[in-house]
């Protein structure tokens, strides 16, 4: 990650199914800060067991990026990526550990049909993921806005999850990363207006 500047955003990204986290670390603004994902079974960390369970994911994930997430912060999910963003959102406020500036999901259904579309490039775990995904309870929404990217018939249903605002921006579902770094930088944007507006959610230990 890049912290040579702690006054800049934090985005915690975790890529689509079957993506590896090296073409997010290329992001580069003055306005952000990157932390990428890298999930077990992927890119560098190939050689680890991959995780079909989702809340078992959610679980060490949340101890992984405890002292990351203490600092204000964006987490942004492409694809299956956004459904582990979202769910790390869930559990965090369940559990008292903090509430994130926003939560940016692209090109991927909500939880209620995540599902139902499986993408292509899904290997067995990540198909696994999906499925154990559906029989999560539901939870009350987040008290973070969450901000879109993706086509409106995919997207149709994340604002039920938040009870601080959803906006979403209509974007066709491409695997370019000039798209995703876009979705960021865009959202960079909406953060701000969003903390003109009201002060910013409180973060334990922040």
């Amino acid at each position: 990650m890049d912290r040579d500047d702690v006054q800049r955003l934090l985005f915690v990204c975790f890529p689509d199914a079957g993506e590896a986290a090296g073409r997010y670390r290329a992001w580069r603004d003055p306005r952000i800060a990157v932390q990428v994902v890298e999930l077990p079974g992927r890119g560098e960390r190939r050689d680890e067991h991959p995780y079909r369970d989702m809340w078992l994911l959610v679980e060490a994930l949340a101890g992984e990026l405890a002292g990351v997430l203490e600092s204000p912060h964006v987490l942004f999910g492409a694809g299956l990526g956004a459904l582990v963003a979202y769910r790390l959102a869930q559990r965090r406020v369940a559990a008292g550990l903090g509430v994130s500036r926003a939560l940016v999901v692209a090109h991927q259904a909500p939880p209620s049909r995540a599902a139902r579309a499986v993408p292509e490039q899904a290997g067995r775990a990540d198909v696994s993921l999906l499925a154990s995904d559906a029989h999560l309870p539901v939870a009350p929404p987040l008290p973070c806005p969450i901000r879109g990217f993706g086509e409106p018939h995919v997207m149709t249903g994340w604002g039920e999850h938040t009870s601080a605002g959803f906006v979403l921006t209509p974007a066709r579902a491409q695997d370019s990363a000039a798209l995703l770094r876009d979705a960021v930088l865009r959202s960079t944007h909406l953060i701000s207006a969003m903390a003109g507006q009201a002060p910013a959610p409180k973060l334990t230990g922040a």
